[in-house]
Order: structure tokens, then C-alpha cells, then sequence
């Protein structure tokens, strides 16, 4: 009878090279998309400071159409219904931008200033006055205004 020789068996499982390869993999990636993250991050923080400034816009033109006018003290300095109906971005929550109006009783400029995870944005202060212009102090409406 023929004798037969066992085969080596083989352990199942991975090398350490195809471990290193897949630890490489996945540390290009992460690097990849953090920043992309990152960026849609503060790309959808500024759209919601924009349409908060737009906001408060509408309740001062609300505001002006009832009272003629956009402050609401005899100085003409001030209203305090915006006050205490914008603050910050989000309301109540942790802020991303503080929201401040400068107001006589013809004109406004209202302004939404980065603060908190915003602070430094590249995009900097967003401004709308009375006239109707919306700009960035970056002003680069490539990057700042979409």
C-alpha cells in the first residue's frame, strides 16, 4: 500500500503586508474626504446664516410697511422686536453666527458675523441692507454666495 504524505496545511487569514495595504487604503481615503466633509460642512452653515439674514430682512420690510419706519425707539436707534427675534444661528442653539442690525429709521444693514465652529471662515461677515445687496466680506460669490 502506498504511503501518503500529509500537505502542510495552510493557516487561513492575512499577512501583515495586506493588512498594511488596507490600513494604507483607508488612511487615503479618510485623508480625501475629511476636508471634502469639512467643506459641506461650512458650505451649508453659511447658506443657513444667509437665509437668516433674508429673514430678518422680511421682518424689518414687515416691520417698515406696518410703522413706516424701521426702528421702533424715539432715537431712531434701535428696534427691539428684532432684538429679541434674532440672535443667533441656529436660534437656541450652539451659535455658528450672531446676527446684528444697524438701524435709522429709512435704512438697515444687517449682518450675520461667524462665531463659535465658524469663527475665521473664510467667507467672513455677510451684509444686506436696505438696498437689497447681499455680500460676503470675502465677496467671492463663487464660493460665498452658493
Amino acid at each position: 500500500m502506498p504511503t501518503f504524505q500529509r500537505q502542510p496545511t495552510r493557516q487561513a487569514g492575512f499577512t501583515l503586508i495586506e493588512l498594511m495595504i488596507v490600513v494604507a487604503v483607508v488612511a487615503i481615503l479618510a485623508a480625501v474626504a475629511l476636508p471634502s466633509y469639512q467643506e459641506y460642512i461650512k458650505r451649508s452653515n453659511r447658506a443657513e446664516a444667509r437665509a437668516e439674514v433674508l429673514r430678518a430682512e422680511g421682518w424689518l420690510e414687515r416691520f417698515n410697511a406696518e410703522n413706516n419706519r424701521y426702528t421702533d425707539n424715539a432715537a431712531n436707534s434701535a428696534n427691539s422686536g428684532f432684538s429679541a427675534a434674532f440672535t443667533t444661528v441656529p436660534a437656541g442653539g450652539t451659535a455658528r453666527y450672531t446676527i446684528a442690525a444697524t438701524l435709522t429709521a429709512n435704512s438697515y444693514s444687517i449682518t450675520a458675523t461667524p462665531t463659535g465652529s465658524m469663527n475665521g471662515d473664510a467667507c467672513g461677515t455677510y451684509t444686506k441692507t436696505n438696498t437689497g445687496v447681499l455680500t460676503s466680506t470675502l465677496n467671492d460669490p463663487a464660493k460665498c454666495m452658493r
